[in-house]
């Protein structure tokens, strides 16, 4: 076994849209969703949810639902919630995804790996995706360095702001996908109350009790939003 997990950083705390993690989308909370997408990769050998310790109460019954370790830190220091993941499990690669992200998409973050250990990178990722859709996989010991290297908070926050600052120190691989999934214009993520009644109009329209294709949001999304002007 390589190692390699799914981190999965949530908070109830949100300061935008607070207790979003609960949210409903088609009867299910947006956390549960996640869940269910995260637990379709082929290429990772675990999942964590690094959280707080008062979010942990409201999502543990969820989390043993679907058979992921749960583990609780720092609020705003989330880096330190990843290191100690890091340490605790060994993680070699963490493939790092986020509670606002209930349409992450797995394809892409099983290619994210694959192409992370083809090239040795440290940090990987698919920037040109639809906002919200893709993930960052970073080397455990890119992290254990930073968490070493800084105290700025805005940086133990984003946990891999350090790295984009520093890029001449590190081996970043940004990956180009599939010309029809190149949607950087598009924003499926949950941050604020609009996003929210974007991604239920999402869920209502498209969710059959299976993952929504990536595919199929953004043919939706082209329909219905394009002629409004409301893409982002």
């Amino acid at each position: 076994m390589k190692n390699d997990y799914i981190v999965l950083q949530v908070r109830l705390s949100s300061k935008r849209l607070p207790g979003k993690l609960l949210l409903p989308l088609k009867g299910i909370s947006i956390f549960e969703h996640i869940l269910m997408r995260l637990k379709t990769a082929k290429y990772a050998d675990g999942i964590v949810v690094a959280t707080t310790a008062d979010t942990e109460p409201s999502i543990k019954h969820t989390a043993d639902k679907y058979g992921v370790m749960v583990l609780t830190g720092s609020e705003e220091d989330v880096l330190s919630r990843y290191v100690c993941a890091v340490k605790k499990y060994r993680i070699r690669n963490v493939i790092r995804a986020t509670g606002d992200n209930p349409l992450v998409d797995i394809d892409y973050l099983d290619r994210s790996l694959i192409l992370h250990d083809n090239h040795g990178a440290d940090l990987t990722t698919f920037p040109l995706l639809a906002y919200g859709t893709g993930v960052e996989v970073i080397r455990g010991e890119v992290l254990l360095e930073v968490d070493s290297l800084t105290s700025d908070p805005v940086e133990r926050e984003h946990i891999t702001q350090y790295v984009y600052r520093h890029v001449q120190d590190f081996h970043i691989v940004r990956g180009t996908p599939d010309r029809e999934h190149a949607r950087p214009d598009i924003r499926l993520t949950v941050d604020t109350e609009e996003d929210y009644r974007r991604m239920v109009d999402i869920y209502e329209s498209l969710y059959k009790g299976m993952p929504i294709r990536l595919a199929d949001v953004i043919a939706y999304v082209d329909q219905k939003w394009r002629k409004r002007g409301t893409l982002n």
